[in-house]
């Protein structure tokens, strides 16, 4: 059951926190009084994806529940997971934004779209008030899962602006450099909240530092790290490397085709991210031993 429910998580967290990104692209992106880019389709895809996969998500945790897959089907622990559970009640609030989020989508709404990021926002950071988030009580659950929401929208923030640029890139022309800067910008904050909230987790989770290399959990964090400092390299060489070519005016179709390269490696290593904070939360923390 670890893997389907891992995959399941996976799934939803990789559909909400790309929707988040996309979203929020355009409002810091462009400067004043130029057009900022749209994303329709991709919009669309995500938050029907965010829909679907919801509903993976609840008939994976009831095979976990019911510990066989012809759990997922029984309609009596789908019921016990949705109104016995804490992830069940919040589920119907994070379902009833989802649907949400696609009923704004029916018609063509600004590329700047307040309700769309709120929404979005909301959703993605739902996902705190369940599982490991949840755990310790009092002040210090309270601070987690602050730190937690925090956590996931700086993530969705970077990710889904990497997938907004390998959309983009090639198409970007003069407007490239001045884009790369501002997306660095927000991204360093970004970078910045990941990294702070992230230990914070860590010491809560973790409880001592031997158990990052003495547990299963830990070693999984720990390849999490690995991948998102492989992400810190890639954008930096963005930073110091291709976005300094662009700006002296060099060969545009040769560096924007690096752009989505880059771009694309990074967005690459963000998902396998979200792969392994998946497989984290079906995983049992050693502050839970």
């Amino acid at each position: 059951m670890f893997t389907i429910l891992a995959a399941a998580r996976f799934a939803h967290f990789a559909a909400i926190t790309l929707l988040f990104g996309l979203a929020a692209f355009p409002f810091y992106a462009v400067g004043p009084g130029e057009e900022p880019p749209r994303f329709d389709r991709a919009v669309k895809a995500c938050a029907v994806m965010a829909l679907v996969t919801g509903w993976f998500e609840l008939t994976a945790m009831a095979a976990n529940m019911g510990g066989s897959l012809a759990s997922a089907f029984d309609f009596s622990i789908l019921s016990a997971a949705v109104s016995d559970t804490q992830f069940g009640r919040v589920w119907m609030g994070r379902l009833l934004l989802a649907i949400l989020l696609l009923a704004i989508r029916v018609r063509r709404r600004p590329a700047r779209d307040p309700l769309l990021l709120v929404a979005s926002g909301l959703l993605l950071a739902s996902v705190a008030l369940t599982g490991h988030s949840a755990m310790p009580g009092g002040v210090a659950g309270m601070l987690h899962r602050a730190a937690d929401a925090a956590h996931l929208l700086a993530a969705g923030w970077w990710i889904g602006g990497l997938l907004a640029l390998v959309l983009l890139a090639t198409n970007l022309g003069d407007r490239a450099a001045p884009v790369l800067d501002r997306f660095s910008g927000v991204g360093y904050g970004a970078v910045a909240a990941i990294v702070a909230t992230g230990l914070f987790k860590s010491a809560i989770l973790l409880t001592t530092i031997s158990a990052s290399v003495s547990t299963a959990y830990g070693w999984v964090l720990l390849t999490k790290v690995g991948l998102f400092a492989g992400m810190g390299v890639l954008a930096l060489s963005n930073h110091f490397w291709i976005t300094p070519a662009l700006a002296r005016g060099g060969d545009q179709r040769l560096w924007l085709g690096r752009l989505r390269t880059q771009a694309a490696m990074e967005l690459a290593l963000g998902v396998a991210v979200l792969a392994v904070v998946g497989a984290l939360g079906a995983m049992q923390p050693p502050i839970s031993s």
